[in-house]
């Protein structure tokens, strides 16, 4: 890997910073959060539409079908500096989750329909993965997808942990589907907003993202809602997993970034004694542990992003598995660690509602928590070594 960005990355990091700062500011994200704890089905329009603009929205979608056609890398720039501001977008939703699903394994006809939309930020999708047991396993899928007689098919069960779900305009569901005569197989079945039988309620939001819980009571898809061949849908989902937890770690790099930069302000422009509280030696070595944690993060989250470029034949799965695991491990303890040092530094101020400190804080803590938490990706890492 070149640790040395190209001008490219360079400006787009850079251009997505000051949108970051400029665009998606703490006022932005209170009014976002109180909606989604009323909840309120909406999102910001407006921000998933300048995303769009930009082009972020597409950078990893093919360009054939209206995005940029780079890299992870690339994705991973852009959401390691909207990670900086503390307002969540939907990118995770509609780009990473179902975005790069339809790219991936969808039919020609589903990447014409909604990838140039995804793009340009006019459409919200998400995936419907997880259900009560909290961890994805094929073998454990409840939520089954049954042939229909006349073609396509009819999905019974239940899903939780659904980010966007209520703004989105169709849910990849992944249900279980034994017709294929695999064992067990998983299909991916797109379902789209206001399909009868489909039950959205709202879950306490993690950090202002919305999340809800979705019933799927007889809901009937035809067979164009397919994504891939019939219960072949596995594989896709844990590119899915490995690219989410990948990205993930890019986000908390961001969010490290923003508690010491405010740690760093804080520091210098407090008082106490007569001087700035960075002077003293404690406080400077608070600010230096917070430092090397960000900066060790954000290494092993662009090699994670730049591994996963590379997993159809470059590098060996083995490698790719290696340096997702150790990504997301790192970044999930290590920066919701970091935040807390910066509310050492901070004091009683750090958890004032005003303050944005608090904020990054929940935001660490969830982010931690998506795609597999540190210890289950420290198995994951142990299995390869």
């Amino acid at each position: 890997m070149d640790l040395v960005a190209s001008e490219e990355q360079r400006l787009l990091r850079d251009a997505a910073l000051l949108f970051a700062r400029e665009r998606m500011g703490h006022e932005r994200a209170r009014a976002l959060e109180q909606r989604a704890a009323a909840g309120d089905h909406a999102h910001d329009a407006e921000l998933a539409s300048e995303l769009g603009s930009l082009g972020w929205s597409g950078a990893a979608l093919p360009a054939a079908q209206g995005g940029e056609g780079l890299g992870l890398l690339e994705l991973a720039l852009v959401i390691e500096a909207c990670g900086t501001a503390p307002l969540p977008t939907t990118l995770f939703g509609s780009v990473v989750e179902a975005g790069l699903l339809i790219a991936g394994g969808g039919s020609d006809e589903q990447r014409a329909r909604w990838l140039p939309r995804i793009a340009a930020g006019e459409a919200v999708l998400t995936a419907a993965l997880l259900e009560q047991e909290g961890e994805f396993a094929a073998s454990a899928l409840r939520t089954r997808a049954e042939p229909r007689a006349g073609g396509g098919y009819r999905i019974e069960g239940a899903k939780v942990l659904v980010r966007d779900a209520g703004a989105a305009d169709a849910v990849i569901v992944a249900a279980r589907d034994d017709s294929a005569g695999q064992a067990p197989g998983v299909s991916l079945l797109l379902v789209e907003r206001g399909t009868p039988g489909l039950e959205l309620r709202p879950q306490p939001p993690a950090a202002g993202e919305p999340l809800f819980s979705l019933r799927l009571d007889g809901v009937e898809v035809g067979q164009e809602a397919l994504l891939g061949p019939p219960g072949a849908g596995r594989e896709h989902v844990e590119r899915l997993l490995a690219r989410g937890a990948a990205l993930k770690a890019a986000e908390l790099v961001g969010i490290g970034q923003a508690a010491l930069d405010l740690t760093l302000d804080y520091a210098r422009e407090r008082t106490q004694f007569g001087r700035p509280i960075g002077s003293f030696q404690a406080v400077q070595h608070h600010c230096a542990d917070i430092y090397r944690e960000v900066a060790a993060c954000r290494l092993l989250a662009y090699r994670a992003a730049w591994s996963l470029d590379r997993a159809d034949g470059e590098l060996p799965p083995s490698a790719v598995r290696r340096a997702v695991a150790s990504a997301k491990a790192k970044a999930s303890e290590a920066i919701p660690w970091a935040t807390r040092l910066a509310h050492q530094v901070h004091g009683g101020v750090g958890y004032y509602r005003d303050y944005p400190l608090e904020i990054f804080t929940r935001r660490a803590i969830a982010a931690a928590a998506a795609y597999g938490d540190a210890r289950y990706h420290r198995r994951r890492l142990a299995g390869v070594l």
